[in-house]
């Protein structure tokens, strides 16, 4: 009984803890200039071809009825001089498709490096307020964090862009 009120206990604690620190995420709503729902669906979904290595690997989900993919992607991860961060941010993409607009989010990246991994990316300031290695975890906690933001800029700015061109082009020219 004592060891089930112990485990009770300490999964609340860590409930607490991690509903504390939300994951970072981010989201861009872009809007589109007269083009439906399907042909946004299929830039979209030409856009992971040509993005990802392998649209494959990537996509997890496609519902083209509902409007929405979901993929798993990886950005490589360079932390300067210090290789033992050096390593891979995964991260989920959600895209929600309607007529003339739909939503790119990025979230639950994690990081895993060549000797640290510091998991998750949370909103917390820092990573660690103790051991011998805080300072140096802070400090790549912060440079993952301005990087995933930045990443993720680039990736909303790089699928605008596809979205922007199919604006240009009339699919059903006879060529």
């Amino acid at each position: 009984m004592r060891l089930k009120n112990l485990m009770t206990g300490l999964i609340i604690l860590i409930t607490i803890n991690l509903s504390a620190q939300d994951l970072i995420s981010y989201e861009k709503v872009i809007k589109t200039d007269s083009i439906g729902k399907a042909l946004i669906f299929s830039t979209i979904n030409d856009w992971f071809a040509t993005t990802y290595n392998s649209a494959n690997d990537v996509i997890q989900m496609v519902d083209k009825e509902a409007g929405i993919i979901i993929g798993k992607g990886s950005m490589k991860y360079y932390y300067g001089n210090n290789s033992s961060y050096n390593g891979n941010i995964n991260y989920t993409i959600k895209v929600y498709v309607k007529d003339n607009r739909y939503k790119v989010i990025l979230t639950d990246f994690k990081h895993s490096g060549l000797s640290f991994d510091l998991g998750l990316i949370t909103s917390a300031e820092i990573y660690a307020t103790k051991g011998m290695y805080k300072k140096y975890h802070n400090k790549a906690w912060s440079d993952i964090k301005l990087k995933t933001e930045q990443y993720s800029n680039d990736i909303f700015n790089s699928i605008e862009n596809k979205t922007k061109k199919t604006n240009y082009i009339n699919i059903g020219d006879d060529w």
